[in-house]
């Protein structure tokens, strides 16, 4: 353990009296379309560039796929079918790594080589992918042996975070220690900071885990965060987590969650900072239910966090109806800077993922009968980010 690790809880927090900001009072009543950039589909099937989403093995594989972009390039993970594509904004496949029991191998061209750098990797269970400056990283489940039961949570640690370079070779895994270490327990997230450091989150019995490294695999600092001492309990309600995310740039975890009053069904949504410095959390932004569609069904909803942006401002998405969904960036004072509506392909119903980069780019990849696309929307210039 190095000098700069440290372990920190936040069990016992004092959580001073909480000045919610509301935003309701300030939001825009419309809002303006941002532009969709459709870059490329991917057909139904189990061949290179190609995802299969229906069911194997009993379950639907749709739910498992994900998708981040960096530099340019975008990378899906394939989840239960076992792949992984690096594709740049055209659509070209540049790298695949797949697993030879869940897929064929690729075909030869004509000069007896295949137009991708082409892996195969024996994946189990592959889920979460993110980027990195130089190859991307995959969560994946060990065998198992290496599996290993926390007997005072009741945890299951049987995760690990494979990491690979842009042409898809291996080059060893992140564990709890660091790069060769054990395995996490169930893996929520995987974030990468502006600065290189790898955030890995986690969800126990009772709460969640937080694990910093430096973009070297060197432990940086582990945040536990306790279901019996999370801000909004104090009143003598209940807590629900949605969300617990790391800022891309100061060390600060942010917690999306809601909070019933006692005696209320109606759910609060609020956001919270928690300070790896201070062990403290911030007071609440607390946020506002979009409108919803009756026409359509869509109830009111709280908005899902998608991260929050190098520039400090947070990112929120939900939907409004079949084809449509409302995008806020909201500042760290909890005023809404941005409000925007996006449009996607109502036909798109089986499974719908958004992914946003540390600048605000948001990428989503869309899941119809017969084959998955791929969008962007340039939230990052509209927030001043642009690269």
């Amino acid at each position: 353990m190095t000098g700069r690790q440290r372990f920190i809880t936040a069990a016992g927090l004092l959580i001073s009296l909480a000045v919610l900001f509301n935003i309701t009072s300030c939001t825009p009543s419309g809002g303006s379309g941002l532009k969709r950039h459709d870059l490329f589909t991917l057909p139904l099937g189990t061949l290179p560039g190609e995802l299969d989403w229906f069911y194997r093995d009993g379950y639907r594989m749709a739910g498992t796929a994900d998708i981040q972009t960096r530099d340019g390039l975008v990378f899906i993970s394939g989840g239960g079918a076992g792949k992984v594509m690096v594709f740049n904004s055209y659509g070209d496949l540049l790298t695949y790594v797949y697993d030879p029991v869940k897929n064929p191998s690729p075909a030869l061209n004509e000069n007896g080589d295949t137009n991708s750098t082409v892996t195969s990797w024996p994946f189990r269970k592959p889920n979460t992918i993110a980027a990195y400056d130089g190859g991307f990283l995959v969560d994946d489940g060990v065998e198992q042996e290496r599996q290993v039961m926390d007997s005072d949570s009741g945890a299951i640690f049987d995760r690990v975070v494979l990491r690979f370079n842009r042409e898809g070779e291996y080059l060893g895994h992140l564990g709890r220690e660091g790069f060769g270490g054990s395995p996490f327990p169930y893996i929520t997230s995987i974030d990468v900071r502006e600065n290189g450091d790898i955030v890995v989150s986690s969800r126990v019995p009772g709460g969640w885990l937080s694990y910093w490294y430096s973009s070297v695999g060197h432990p940086l600092a582990t945040v536990k965060v306790l279901e019996s001492q999370l801000p909004g309990l104090e009143d003598g309600g209940n807590v629900t987590v949605y969300s617990v995310r790391p800022d891309p740039v100061k060390m600060v975890l942010h917690i999306r969650l809601d909070v019933y009053p006692a005696g209320s069904n109606l759910p609060q949504p609020r956001l919270y900072d928690l300070s790896l410095s201070s062990l403290e959390y911030s007071d609440p932004i607390v946020l506002k239910f979009n409108g919803g569609d009756s026409s359509s069904g869509i109830l009111p909803v709280p908005p899902e966090y998608l991260g929050t942006l190098i520039n400090g401002n947070h990112m929120m998405i939900s939907p409004e109806g079949p084809d449509l969904y409302r995008l806020t960036l909201i500042d760290p004072q909890g005023r809404i800077v941005q409000n925007r509506r996006l449009k996607v392909d109502g036909s798109t119903t089986v499974y719908r993922h958004f992914r946003m980069q540390n600048d605000g780019l948001l990428t989503g990849i869309f899941f119809g009968p017969e084959e998955a696309s791929v969008s962007w929307w340039r939230v990052d210039k509209l927030a001043g980010n642009e690269r």
